[in-house]
């Protein structure tokens, strides 16, 4: 099995789609890696360690899908990288096919591709491993984020997350109630932030409660709630997640009009779209702006600020299963992997995720029946 990892860095995307160490254990099982020159260099890894470890480098975007049977992308595929599939190929990535154009995805299915997405990996207890593993590094995120973009030289309201004596610390309201937010609420609490969580899940509200001992304020997230929480938001973290599908719409821009001036938004979930009305997404280089005199954060890459630890996270999660494919062979693995087989965006050229053929007036074809 021929496996292709490309150089993603023109998509201001630091994360590469293999560490060494997965290389490593692709080639150590008899597969060959087609590594395109400087994939992972902003990872902090030279083409002399992916060689060293039985990569072949390649200097070339078009080698790489030319070479290669699977073909592992981060961010998903621009308008070049679409052009350069070829038939048959296998696509494994962050495709968030649910936010992207008709034609882009008519041109991948008349190529019978087979795409997974990573996003929407799921094991049989609903723990989606992909997500779940980076939401953990972007909750961390939050707290660095806030504190710098809080910042008076920022433009933000000049206060410290934790507070100090005879000075409250800053409200830092959470939207969700997944493992993203689970991970925020306790770098936040843990900064001494006081921290109020809305979800719609009250277990997963009565869970998120004992964990922080009663520390973390819990509400559900109806309209009412959410637009009296929004008003007293010094940090406003928009984790919600909806696998497959674009996020909802939580905080209208009418609410985001009541916030205090100078305040913060991140939006977790721009990268299906944002559960913001005002948000739109950013990147690192430019990772701000400024709606109704708030800050928004709407970086949908997040994790690739510290792409050598997202690396590793991605390269420890996929490896195994490139593996597992290639003792099997795709069919045989998607029946026998239900996690991967949930991951399945599209097999052989037809769309298997019935609410995305819906959205886009295609065919849809359940992976079952195609297996």
């Amino acid at each position: 099995m021929n496996v292709g990892v490309i150089n993603e860095s023109c998509k201001i995307e630091n994360r590469a789609g293999l560490s060494p160490s997965g290389v490593s254990l692709l080639t150590e099982h008899g597969h060959t890696v087609y590594v395109q020159a400087g994939a992972g260099l902003k990872a902090g890894y030279t083409n002399e360690e992916y060689a060293d470890l039985g990569a072949k480098i390649v200097f070339t975007k078009d080698e790489v899908f030319g070479r290669s049977d699977i073909v592992l992308n981060i961010s998903p595929l621009n308008e070049e990288e679409n052009k350069l599939v070829k038939k048959d190929q296998i696509l494994f990535g962050f495709h968030h096919l649910a936010i992207a154009r008709k034609s882009f995805i008519e041109e991948l299915l008349k190529k019978n591709v087979t795409i997974i997405g990573y996003e929407i990996v799921q094991e049989d207890n609903e723990v989606l491993p992909f997500i779940e593993s980076l939401s953990e590094i972007a909750g961390q995120m939050c707290l660095v984020i806030s504190g710098h973009y809080l910042q008076t030289s920022y433009g933000g309201r000049g206060i410290i997350i934790g507070g100090v004596v005879s000075v409250p610390p800053a409200t830092a309201v959470v939207i969700g109630s997944g493992v993203l937010a689970r991970s925020a609420i306790k770098s936040l609490l843990g900064a001494g932030a006081h921290t109020i969580a809305l979800g719609s899940f009250m277990d997963r509200l009565r869970g998120l409660e004992e964990l922080t001992s009663g520390r973390l304020i819990t509400l559900f997230a109806s309209q009412y709630n959410l637009a009296r929480m929004t008003k007293i938001a010094d940090i406003l973290i928009g984790a919600v997640l909806r696998p497959g599908e674009r996020a909802p719409i939580m905080v209208t821009r009418d609410m985001v009009k009541t916030m205090k001036k100078g305040s913060l938004i991140v939006d977790l979930a721009i990268d299906q779209g944002g559960c913001i009305e005002t948000s739109r997404p950013t990147t690192l280089e430019q990772p701000t702006f400024a709606d109704e005199g708030v800050i928004h954060y709407c970086v949908p890459n997040i994790t690739s600020a510290v792409s050598r630890t997202s690396t590793k996270v991605l390269s420890n999660l996929v490896a195994s299963r490139l593996v597992e494919i290639g003792e099997l062979g795709i069919e045989q693995c998607l029946r026998e992997n239900h996690a991967l087989a949930r991951g399945v965006y599209i097999f052989k050229g037809k769309i298997t995720k019935k609410n995305l053929a819906e959205r886009f007036n295609l065919e849809h074809k359940d992976l079952i029946s195609s297996l």
